[in-house]
């Protein structure tokens, strides 16, 4: 048992409070929330991470304390679910659990993942709480003690307790934070890669967001520039756009329906006018940082047939870092054919195109074709105008 007293710990506990709180904000800082958590706990090391039990993986892992190798990490992948502990941190979401109350050391030492994982990474007794109430995942903290520590007790449990309901909020706090930041790089690298312009504006026609694109088309000024909001040189062009700006954007505001309208801005260096449709966006704007939550936006979709079109494959290549054999698999495949006939219309074997489907796993971060599916269909993707 830690011999510190009442009120020093109770301190310790809420300076590593503070430092939880700053984690979840700043993931760059999780060693030292773990660092004043192993202290608190007298303590080797600390763990928080979250465990996909359905598909026995470690999504998220932070440790302090311990220097283990990526291979190490991988090996308890492989024997997780033979960890004779997860059961029990699976069962009590929210309540400390220490690795003694239902486990012997013999139960413990004849198990796999002890002989092959802790011993050799120097964990003997550990303290945990799961974080989530979900049968197909585990979040978890853990304190970690080697051979030569006292295994944990009640009181560690109860010291424990203190911190779970910060714990909670703070795992909560980093995944919003995490989904937002994810949602906003992941939207505007997958824009900036398209060959269609995007412009948000509000009811001012202040341009709030462009994607690459459409800052090049901004850049040429022929056709479209800004001059305090977006703007037309040709006057008759300039009316049609801000008409339809203004009338997609007051419909969003009465909350009615609107399919959005078309918009033909002549050039003056190219006979082939640009092609604009202006649609409303509706939602929490605050999200992605344009504007207040109730506030209507419509946002310009630009399409220069002078520009080339990129293909789904290209797309891919762009957004997932995919090459283009992987990528033209996954297009196969997305377009309905099984990965044996995938394989053979690309050309390969059936064991070459699974391995390629492996690597594009990781690269688009999904576990089944299922979900890598849904995730190039959920691609936005320029369409050919027709000549």
């Amino acid at each position: 048992m830690n011999s510190q007293p009442t009120s020093e710990r109770l301190r310790h506990l809420l300076k590593t409070v503070d430092t939880l709180y700053e984690a979840a904000c700043d993931p760059e800082t999780w060693p030292v929330f773990l660092q004043s958590a192993s202290e608190l706990f007298g303590a080797q090391g600390a763990q928080i991470g979250h465990h996909d039990l359905r598909n026995h993986t470690l999504s998220f892992s932070r440790i302090y304390g311990y220097d283990w190798s990526d291979s190490h990490y991988r090996l308890y992948d492989k024997l997780m679910p033979m960890d004779p502990r997860i059961p029990y941190f699976a069962q009590n979401p929210f309540r400390p659990v220490h690795c003694r109350m239902h486990l012997s050391d013999e139960e413990l030492h004849e198990s796999q993942v002890y002989q092959e994982v802790l011993e050799p990474g120097g964990v003997e007794y550990s303290l945990g709480v799961n974080l989530v109430e979900d049968t197909r995942s585990l979040s978890y903290f853990l304190a970690l003690r080697n051979k030569s520590h006292n295994r944990f007790d009640q009181a560690d449990c109860d010291l424990m307790t203190e911190l779970v309901p910060h714990l909670n909020r703070a795992v909560i706090l980093q995944r919003d934070i995490g989904t937002i930041d994810f949602e906003k790089n992941v939207a505007a690298n997958t824009l900036d890669n398209m060959a269609i312009g995007v412009i948000v504006v509000n009811r001012l026609s202040k341009v709030l967001y462009s994607n690459a694109t459409a800052q090049e088309i901004l850049e040429d000024r022929d056709g479209l520039a800004i001059v305090d909001g977006i703007a037309v040189p040709n006057t008759a062009s300039e009316g049609q756009l801000s008409a339809a700006i203004d009338h997609v954007i007051a419909r969003a505001r009465t909350g009615k329906a609107t399919s959005g309208q078309a918009v033909s801005i002549d050039r003056n260096k190219s006979l082939v006018p640009l092609q604009i449709f202006v649609s409303p966006i509706l939602g929490d704007h605050m999200r992605s940082g344009w504007a207040r939550a109730s506030e209507p936006l419509a946002v310009l979709t630009i399409r220069d047939s002078e520009r080339p079109i990129e293909t789904r494959q290209e797309v891919l290549c762009k957004v997932f870092g995919l090459t283009a054999s992987q990528a033209r698999l996954v297009t196969l495949i997305v377009g309905g054919l099984s990965v044996q006939n995938a394989a053979k219309n690309a050309g390969i074997t059936e064991a070459s195109a699974r391995q390629y489907l492996k690597v594009a796993f990781d690269k688009m971060n999904v576990s089944r074709q299922g979900e890598m599916v849904a995730k190039v269909l959920n691609l936005p993707l320029p369409v050919a105008s027709p000549q």
